[in-house]
């Protein structure tokens, strides 16, 4: 292992964890606070079944509902996509920007170099989850509630392995392929993939989610029972294998310098100014539009194929088939735990589909695609240190920006657009009694929640020229305003959170009571502002020339 690659590992994702740590946490002293207004007799006549299923034990207390919620689904998420963002580009990254070659013409060897990076991701995960933890702990003594029976450690235990299992299966398959995207597709597929088969599968049949890696974090419910061996030896286990095959591989494949975006980048502005002058023409790929959509296209053909296979042709069966269950169960489900995962009502069609879909899943892929492209159009050109040369060429700054705006819109019209799609032929396929023009509201409410946070993370860039502080900080804010709506809803306080764009994403919900006209010109006015607001502060500010 080489220290110097090891300890510029370390530099280069720490924000991440500690961001998601300290959103996190924010929003558990939030959850602590208002789970103690919250009127928990109704938890107690819960069937057995459902309890288990929400990981909460006969009698529980207010602290491990909230504990529960916030760590052990949100936060959990949350971290699991940090680690897998971390992972799939720990190496990767560098060969995208064609920097690997530079690291290799030292005395490096392509293990050192894997094996640092692999290091490196290890530590600041199991950082990010020692941070987290510490927060967790101290925040029932500084509200001065009583943290009840929760078993915080052991859950921060299992969260932290469960981090390391789905980042190392990004850092496996992005390292090996040199794809990071790829690396990322695959990864929250099978992280949000096994969240929602650990929750809907034991409904249809008893342990016929044991082999999901989810379960492995969630099944037993540490936060009650305390760690499980055989669990934490497989998520473990597994990311040791993934991470050891990442750095196995790498050094038995070819570089993909060739395919280098920033490259590509230039080679295909050069072409359009030939083009412009006369000299050789070329077809496709030419424009500053065309140029910036190939950036992303794999990890947008991933996620729209999760959304429209996954959660819109599946989902509409699948509440068919669990339709014997589902009653029971939605009668019993606590209108304060449905609020919390962006509400819905269960005991109907429309409000299973908003709570499984809408409510969560959705909004997290739209604002992953918005600031992913968000970033790379200002602050990752000018991180790898092309931003110069494209403003050399005869693009100005404003195109610049608002071709990464148009961008943004695009991707984030594409993944609505496909969730659309799929869900309209899943209804189809079963004859269920929803709605479609409110679920085209739905999705229209989707792409311009995608499209704030694309504006959100846009201004960040062009202010900043940092893609790390691009992402976390739109990261950040997604987490609080999420939190801080769902909280104030769970509490019965719905009207203290008008402030948060998911109040006018998820008022209603869409898909089973119809759009309001506020709720569209909240979204429409905050994008109105932030664009601006993002473009004065690029207009205005130099050009990073050190990259970092």
């Amino acid at each position: 292992m080489n220290p110097t690659l090891y300890a510029r590992g370390l530099a280069e994702h720490w924000r991440g964890p500690a961001v998601t740590a300290v959103s996190i946490g924010a929003m558990l002293f939030l959850g602590l606070y208002v789970y103690q207004e919250i009127d928990l007799s109704i938890y107690d006549v819960l069937p057995d079944a459902v309890r288990a299923l929400m990981g909460i034990p006969e009698g529980a207390d207010a602290s491990v509902l909230a504990y529960n919620e916030m760590l052990a689904a949100i936060g959990a998420l949350a971290f699991g996509g940090v680690a897998i963002s971390i992972g799939a580009s720990a190496v990767a990254r560098d060969e995208g920007a064609g920097r690997s070659a530079l690291l290799l013409a030292t005395p490096t060897s392509r293990t050192a170099l894997a094996a640092s990076r692999a290091a490196a991701f290890v530590t600041v995960v199991v950082l990010g989850g020692a941070a987290l933890w510490g927060i967790a702990a101290v925040a029932p003594v500084l509200l001065d509630v009583d943290a009840g029976k929760a078993r915080v450690l052991a859950l921060m235990v299992h969260l932290t392995a469960n981090g390391l299992f789905h980042g190392a299966l990004a850092f496996a398959v992005a390292t090996a392929t040199g794809r990071r995207g790829l690396g990322s597709g695959v990864a929250s597929t099978v992280m949000v993939g096994g969240w929602l088969a650990s929750g809907l599968l034991p409904m249809w049949r008893e342990d016929s989610a044991d082999w999901v890696p989810w379960t492995w974090f969630n099944g037993t419910n540490p936060l009650v029972n305390g760690i499980d061996g055989g669990n934490l030896a497989l998520l473990l286990g597994g990311a040791l294998l993934f991470l050891v095959l990442g750095v196995v591989v790498f050094p038995r494949r070819e570089l993909r310098s060739a395919a280098s975006a920033g490259a590509h980048l230039v080679e295909r502005l050069r072409a359009r100014l030939d083009s412009v002058m006369g000299r050789t023409r070329r077809t496709r790929g030419t424009s500053p539009l065309a140029i910036r959509l190939a950036d992303h296209q794999g990890l947008v053909a991933y996620i729209a194929l999760l959304l429209a296979l996954v959660m819109g042709l599946a989902m509409p069966p699948l509440y068919t088939s669990l339709d014997s269950v589902m009653g029971d169960f939605a009668l019993s489900f606590p209108d304060s735990m449905s609020a919390l995962f962006g509400g819905g009502d269960l005991t109907t069609a429309a409000g299973f589909l908003h709570l499984e879909t809408f409510g969560m899943v959705a909004p997290i892929c739209v604002i992953l695609i918005a600031t992913a492209a968000a970033s790379a159009g200002i602050a990752g050109e000018e991180r790898a240190g092309r931003m110069s040369v494209l403003l050399a060429q005869p693009l100005g700054r404003s195109r610049v920006f608002w071709t990464t705006a148009v961008t943004v819109a695009l991707y984030v019209l594409v993944v609505a657009a496909a969730l659309f799609g799929g869900m309209w032929a899943g209804l189809s396929l079963v004859d269920l009694d929803v709605s479609i023009p409110n679920l085209a509201w739905a999705s229209f409410l989707l792409w311009l929640l995608g499209c704030f946070f694309g504006a959100l993370a846009l201004a960040i860039s062009a202010a900043t020229g940092r893609p790390g502080a691009t992402i976390w900080g739109t990261t950040a804010v997604a987490t609080v305003t999420y939190f801080g709506y769902t909280l104030l809803l769970a509490g019965g306080r719905e009207e203290l959170g008008l402030w948060s764009p998911f109040a006018a994403y998820l008022h209603g919900p869409v898909l089973a009571e119809g759009i309001e006209w506020w709720q569209p010109v909240w979204l429409g006015v905050g994008i109105l502002v932030l664009l601006p607001l993002g473009l004065l502060a690029w207009l205005r500010r130099d050009v990073r020339a050190v990259r970092g």
